[in-house]
């Protein structure tokens, strides 16, 4: 990432980035967040596995095309652990090879703005030409107005850094829809 997204990012969550540098030893970046301390009562518990309960429902495929290694792995395996079936692409040139391959199969892309290869905008057209009902949700640290693709596919945009309880919101609210109309076609 680029200083001014991760300045943008360290403040958005009312963080600070300290920096020292001496000529002939290099430079140091040290980044602070806030802590936050949540107690969890053992009554609230209950509350916490009856919706790990309702996520099981997952189906269909999802796309995640990240040029970040450590963010597109980690969401990956946050999210099939969430039960979706994922798929990785760290460039758009690779998204646009799997839209080929298994582009029957893929339901939802999560997509990064900006990207190496092939662009944001030509995986969408892409995803629309092999799928029109594929949905996609842009990511980036940019805002909404300087991250924007038009088209009917795309759904949702997030805003990076996101939460990934709202990642996992989001695939499923697009999701539901997907599904419905996936049974009504059989």
């Amino acid at each position: 990432m680029g200083l001014s997204v991760v300045h943008g990012a360290v403040r958005a969550h009312d963080g600070a980035i300290n920096v020292i540098s001496a000529p002939g030893r290099g430079t140091t970046f040290q980044i602070f967040f806030p802590c936050q301390v949540q107690l969890v009562q053992p009554e609230d518990s209950a509350k916490t596995t009856a919706p790990a309960q309702h996520r099981t429902d997952a189906t269909g495929t999802l796309l995640i095309v990240e040029d970040e290694d450590l963010l597109r792995q980690s969401v990956a395996k946050i999210l099939r652990k969430e039960h979706f079936s994922v798929l990785e692409a760290a460039d758009g040139s690779a998204a646009i090879d799997l839209l080929r391959t298994c582009g029957d199969d893929i339901d939802l892309i999560l997509l990064d703005f900006t990207i190496p290869g092939a662009t944001s905008r030509e995986v969408v057209e892409e995803a629309q030409r092999i799928r029109p009902s594929m949905k996609v949700i842009i990511t980036s640290a940019h805002s909404k107005q300087v991250a924007h693709i038009s088209g009917a596919q795309v759904a949702a945009f997030i805003r990076k850094p996101f939460q990934l309880d709202d990642l996992v919101r989001v695939l499923r609210e697009i999701q539901s829809p997907l599904r419905r109309t996936a049974s009504e076609s059989e």
